[in-house]
């Protein structure tokens, strides 16, 4: 990608795919497909979403500064475990995240990603190279995850 370093036009490119995969595999759900459990304590497709969504809101909060929304303080127990909401919603929050996302990290100068940040709750400091490279990691880890739920419908 043009204008940035190639370490963040990797991340804009697995960011960008799991976009892609979340439109393919679990927008276009139905209510009740978007939230059903495969068994008792399984996260749902819709719960997965919501945690791809918050938890790469809160890494981005460490990494670029990016605002965070009162809902993504929620936590992950909520966002996997927690009551079902709109799908609308839902999707609506990621795609907003989304651009959000892709936005600050164009933004991100080479010389930048070695700066330490403060992470998680205890401010544990850690390269913005790193953090960064833990939030593609997660959500594509959770992207597979979505797709293998829905290929168990």
């Amino acid at each position: 990608m043009p204008g940035v370093s190639p370490a963040v036009s990797a991340w804009i490119r697995g960011l960008e795919e799991v976009a892609l995969h979340l439109e393919k595999w679990a927008f276009d759900l139905s209510e009740e497909a978007f939230w059903w459990r495969p068994k008792e304590g399984a996260n749902p497709i819709g719960g997965l979403v919501r945690h791809i969504t918050g938890s790469s809101l809160r890494l981005g909060a460490y990494a670029l500064g990016l605002p965070l929304p009162e809902w993504a303080k929620r936590g992950r127990e909520w966002e996997l475990q927690g009551e079902a909401e709109p799908k609308e919603a839902v999707v609506a929050r990621f795609r907003e995240a989304w651009e959000g996302l892709l936005a600050g990290l164009k933004g991100v100068k080479e010389e930048a990603l070695a700066e330490e940040v403060a992470v998680g709750h205890l401010g544990v400091r850690a390269p913005r190279a790193h953090v960064l490279h833990h939030l593609v990691e997660h959500a594509q880890h959770h992207a597979g995850q979505v797709i293998y739920a829905r290929k168990l419908l």
